[in-house]
């Protein structure tokens, strides 16, 4: 299930943007993560109909540009926004998942003028099933990836996953005397640790399978898109 949603050519978000966004829309020169986190919302968005969804495409001029899977929740209600509008919350898929090979540069037609269209679409979720089936870990219940790193496919125990490893990396930052903020579901890294004047971006990667830290997905280009380019920034696998 995909919810479709149109963007704009690139706008300047006004100064009281509700999500901290300077701009919105389609940049052909931002990076994947960066296009999501100003693009996940304000939407007027049907409760109902994201809880049947799993992929999010956001499409310019009518071609699929970006594809996310939806977390859960799916959704926040942005501070000082008016119900129903809302912001997704998701994870940008890699180039290579299959659910990126098959929406990527896919044109979209739109039965309304509304820049929101929600499409039943099961054999996405077919093709991820028959993509991980041969690499099933029965000890871990993961899907084991190349890398040696478990996919789990149960959304609810993946975000688990994820938010233990999120919540162990932020406290062994305020352990050792950082002031830290978690930012996971506004911004595309996890949190921000500072200690008088120096500052450093959080990303953590959650697994059940016996991964090799040096193996971990986490890359700046993939996920910390909107930090300063010679900002310091720390990652773990847990």
């Amino acid at each position: 299930m995909v919810v479709h949603i149109k963007l704009s050519p690139h706008k300047t978000a006004d100064g009281d943007d509700p999500l901290g966004r300077s701009w919105y829309g389609y940049d052909p020169d931002a990076i994947p993560a960066e296009l999501w986190a100003n693009n996940r919302g304000d939407w007027s968005l049907l409760a109902e109909r994201i809880s049947e969804e799993r992929w999010v495409a956001l499409n310019f001029e009518g071609q699929v540009v970006l594809v996310a899977e939806l977390e859960d929740p799916a959704y926040e209600v942005p501070p000082g926004v008016a119900r129903p509008k809302k912001a997704l919350l998701g994870r940008v898929l890699t180039e290579d998942h299959p659910v990126s090979k098959a929406l990527i540069g896919k044109q979209i037609s739109y039965s309304s003028r509304n820049a929101i269209q929600y499409d039943p679409t099961p054999e996405l979720d077919s093709l991820v099933d028959a993509d991980s089936a041969p690499a099933v870990d029965a000890e871990t219940t993961d899907w084991t990836g190349a890398a040696g790193h478990g996919v789990q496919t149960d959304p609810q125990v993946r975000r688990a996953i994820e938010d233990a490893a999120q919540d162990y990396l932020m406290n062994y930052y305020r352990d050792r005397g950082w002031t830290v903020t978690d930012t996971r579901h506004n911004r595309p890294y996890d949190a921000v640790a500072e200690r008088g004047t120096e500052r450093i971006y959080l990303e953590a990667k959650g697994t059940q399978s016996r991964g090799i830290l040096s193996s971990s997905p986490v890359t700046r280009s993939s996920t910390l898109a909107s930090i300063p380019e010679n900002a310091s920034w720390g990652s773990g696998l847990i």
